[in-house]
């Protein structure tokens, strides 16, 4: 298992840093629970010793997170997690129970026509490490533009980006299937299409919905689509600006570029299933000043 540190861990990293210690900066931590779910694994090489059907991996899960708006209307965020899991599937039977997730988020006006209507800049980096689903390292780095409409406590994204995508699997669950590790990773030019709703209601719930869907440059072929619902509570049980949270994100990865039809992997898929999904509830509490 490869242990390499990215560019967006060290960006979010750098901007935890950087940020943390400015007075406008909000910032805070997150702890709670989860579940990793891989479903709909099937059986078609008993040799790697995975269980047809579906698998749950409990868990628990710390972040750290910094957030600032300038006089300009730019939004910096920054956000980076780590996960402990009880990993009784063994979907990656050399898989060490510690996974990581990071993300840093830009984004500003660019054309504004009033307080309902305005075009943006986005800037999205996101990266996820040593997944229980085989995911040793996944890496978006995207720049782009799209629409934002607000109404009230409602708002509408629909944006477009360009940029680079990367995933690398674990070669040991590849390896069983008689793939080796030069087969095993992936990166290529991509573009992104985003949605994004949220509706803010009662000044404590928060509601969010979005989709992402990630494709090739060069052959227009579908890379991964990502799919992601979050309920926020507001409440003051732990002090001033906590929240209770619940977030599912479910990710359906297009794994079929990496299938080898020769006499050693016979057709197979490079792994046995081609999804995760990620079942979160924690609670958001804000450091104050």
């Amino acid at each position: 298992m490869k242990k390499i540190m990215t560019s967006s861990a060290i960006a979010a990293m750098v901007l935890l840093g950087s940020t943390s210690s400015l007075s406008a900066v909000d910032w805070g931590m997150t702890a709670g629970a989860h579940d990793f779910v891989v479903s709909g694994i099937v059986n078609d090489d008993p040799t790697d010793g995975i269980s047809a059907g579906d698998s749950h991996t409990l868990g628990l899960n710390v972040g750290m997170y910094v957030e600032h708006t300038t006089n300009y209307g730019i939004y910096m965020g920054a956000k980076a997690e780590a996960f402990v899991d009880y990993d009784k599937d063994e979907l990656d039977p050399d898989h060490f129970p510690v996974w990581f997730k990071f993300l840093v988020d830009v984004n500003g006006p660019m054309i504004k026509f009033n307080e309902n209507h305005m075009f943006k800049w986005y800037v999205l980096v996101d990266n996820r490490q040593n997944t229980v689903s085989c995911i040793e390292r996944e890496v978006r780095q995207h720049f782009g533009v799209g629409y934002d409409f607000k109404a009230g406590g409602f708002q509408l994204d629909l944006n477009a980006y360009a940029g680079f995508y990367y995933i690398e699997i674990d070669d040991d669950t590849p390896e069983s299937r008689d793939y080796d590790e030069t087969q095993t990773d992936d990166g290529e030019a991509s573009n992104l299409l985003e949605l994004e709703m949220s509706y803010t209601f009662n000044n404590n719930w928060y509601l969010y919905g979005g989709v992402r869907n990630y494709a090739a440059n060069k052959r227009f072929k579908a890379l991964e689509t990502d799919y992601q619902a979050v309920l926020s509570y507001k409440t003051d049980w732990w002090g001033k600006g906590t929240s209770l949270n619940l977030n599912v994100e479910y990710n359906d990865y297009d794994l079929t570029r990496f299938t080898q039809d020769n006499a050693q992997t016979q057709g197979r898929p490079i792994l046995p299933f081609d999804n995760d999904m990620l079942i979160q509830a924690y609670v958001t509490i804000p450091f104050q000043d």
